[in-house]
């Protein structure tokens, strides 16, 4: 069922409930406006005729997942820097899940990444299907010798100048900057972006491992695509694979689509990270959605067969074509998860990174009613979006 009942003063779904700590089956969630008002289950109590009733018996009702780290899809990039494009993203987003992201750049002329901030903080104005909560600004200040699907013409290292603007620019939004610490001054200005409410990730780096522990003592906290586009681990050079796994306040993101990260690592980090700490992500690129193919990725050729895209010079990954709810299902086959445990890795942990786990990422009263339904094999049947269903 679509579409909002105007003359309703609440809205009940009914259905099993994952919450943060177990599913409450044959559940009930009230919704009024954007916000959830309450949570029992379904005996406690009856609606009044004044009640949008939406019966979703047989299926999961869970958080709506956020995506950290997502460039594009069906043909769509990000990048493209205006409306058509990201709602058309955010209606696949939508479709998977997903309710919430980062709008992720690629490395660029940095006027280009400003473009995209620029968007972004346009988009309250418009009706868009699944929400932007900010930028991930994935390049350019990356080392080019882990540069993977980036194009290495446009990674430089950060100057004053540019990280004021990028500071200025993204004033209200939530960020997080993926750098490479080791590259010349890059170290220099992890504290500056972080004193400015900025996540700092460590990617693309070919840091060390004393590098990688210097650059979080200074404030990275976060990990992007957690063991892509940095050395492997060695066990006389840890490297960032090392410092990171060590670190307890650091979080990460993996892309579990089986290609990127085998199962046994996942299980490696859920056991030393700890669940609260890993985050899923797609990292999927403007040919998500479309199927086998040759696309055109910044500016780089790549191919996409199955559940693999590559760039068609020298093979590297160019990001997935995976969904966030696939991930989810992925981890549960792969780990002794409960589907509970499973879903805080796409919806709270993602939260806390950006320090919105007070209104978004788990199903609790006072939160904002965003929220996806699906079966048991995590096939999409509904999503709202701050109350409102959208698919």
């Amino acid at each position: 069922m679509k579409g909002e009942n105007p003359t309703a003063q609440k809205t009940i779904l009914k259905g099993d409930v994952i919450l943060p700590d177990r599913v409450l089956a044959k559940a009930v969630i009230e919704i009024e406006g954007e916000r959830i008002t309450d949570i029992y289950e379904q005996s406690e109590r009856t609606w009044d005729g004044r009640s949008y009733f939406l019966d979703h018996s047989n299926h999961y009702i869970s958080p709506g997942f956020i995506d950290l780290h997502v460039h594009g899809a069906l043909g769509r990039d990000f990048m493209d820097a205006d409306m058509e494009s990201f709602n058309i993203i955010g209606g696949h987003l939508a479709r998977t899940g997903v309710t919430a992201f980062l709008a992720t750049t690629l490395s660029a002329p940095f006027a280009s990444i400003l473009k995209v901030v620029e968007t972004v903080k346009k988009s309250p104005g418009f009706p868009l299907v699944s929400k932007p909560l900010g930028v991930h600004v994935e390049g350019p200040f990356l080392n080019v010798e882990q540069c993977g699907a980036q194009n290495a013409d446009y990674i430089k290292e950060i100057t004053e100048e540019e990280i004021q603007l990028l500071i200025e620019a993204t004033r209200g939004l939530k960020v997080i900057v993926t750098i490479a610490p080791e590259v010349k001054d890059n170290m220099h200005f992890i504290q500056t972006l972080r004193e400015n409410g900025i996540v700092v990730s460590i990617g693309h780096s070919g840091a060390t491992y004393e590098q990688a522990l210097e650059g979080i003592k200074a404030g990275i906290s976060h990990a992007t695509h957690f063991f892509n586009a940095i050395p492997e681990f060695r066990h006389r050079e840890p490297g960032v694979v090392g410092a990171v796994l060590e670190s307890e306040k650091v979080s990460v993101e993996l892309i579990c689509d089986g290609i990127h990260v085998h199962p046994a690592f996942v299980r490696l980090v859920l056991d030393r990270k700890g669940l609260e700490n890993v985050c899923l992500i797609t990292d999927s690129i403007l040919a998500a959605g479309l199927g086998d193919g040759d696309y055109i990725l910044g500016k780089l050729n790549i191919t996409v067969k199955g559940d693999e895209t590559r760039l068609k010079d020298g093979g590297s990954l160019a990001g997935s074509v995976l969904t966030l709810n696939k991930a989810v299902k992925n981890v549960l086959d792969w780990t002794d998860l409960s589907l509970s445990e499973a879903v805080l890795m796409a919806s709270l942990n993602p939260a806390r990174v950006l320090g919105l786990d007070k209104v978004m990422g788990s199903i609790e009263k006072g939160k904002y009613a965003n929220l996806t339904v699906y079966d048991k094999e995590l096939q999409i049947k509904q999503t709202y979006v701050y109350g409102k269903p959208v698919i």
